[in-house]
């Protein structure tokens, strides 16, 4: 009987090692989170595959950021500073990039399907497989932008500087 209760307890305490190395491995995303919306600045954050959707982080700075996989679907982001940020496979679907800053950005396979990316400056940034059908991208700067296997259907590039 005593062996039953050591396996028990045993199991219990990896359970519980389990458990707290998930929650301990989410608590710097979440920091970073409650930093972000204290201050809307955030730079070489880490902020990974979490759900950042239909949020308003207008005027943001996001310098350096890891948003890879995060989803940004429908969030405000007009004239955000996400230069040098790494958004690969981020969910852009519908947000608001106006005027935003993405220099060098890198969005491999990122979801922009609809996003509003007018004025907005994605010089020298990776688009390579990214999804931009019906994006707004209209005077926006794509100058040095890799475009390869980008789907740009729909996309509306009226006055888009590319060279």
């Amino acid at each position: 009987m005593n062996l039953h209760l050591k396996a028990a307890a045993v199991l219990a305490l990896l359970t519980t090692a389990a458990v707290a190395s998930t929650a301990a491995a989410t608590t710097p995303n979440a920091c970073f989170l409650r930093y972000l919306m204290a201050s809307r600045t955030c730079p070489n954050c880490r902020l990974g595959s979490l759900e950042l959707s239909n949020l308003d982080l207008a005027e943001a700075n996001f310098q350096g950021a890891d948003l890879i996989e995060a989803n940004l679907e429908r969030t405000l982001l007009t004239g955000a500073d996400l230069s040098q940020s790494y958004l690969v496979g981020a969910n852009l679907r519908r947000a608001q990039l106006r005027g935003a800053n993405l220099s060098g950005a890198y969005l491999e396979g990122a979801d922009l399907r609809g996003a509003n990316l007018r004025g907005a400056d994605l010089s020298s940034a990776s688009l390579y497989g990214a999804d931009l059908r019906g994006a707004d991208l209209r005077e926006a700067n794509l100058a040095g932008a890799d475009l390869r296997f980008a789907r740009t259907w729909g996309a509306r590039l009226q006055g888009a500087v590319r060279e």
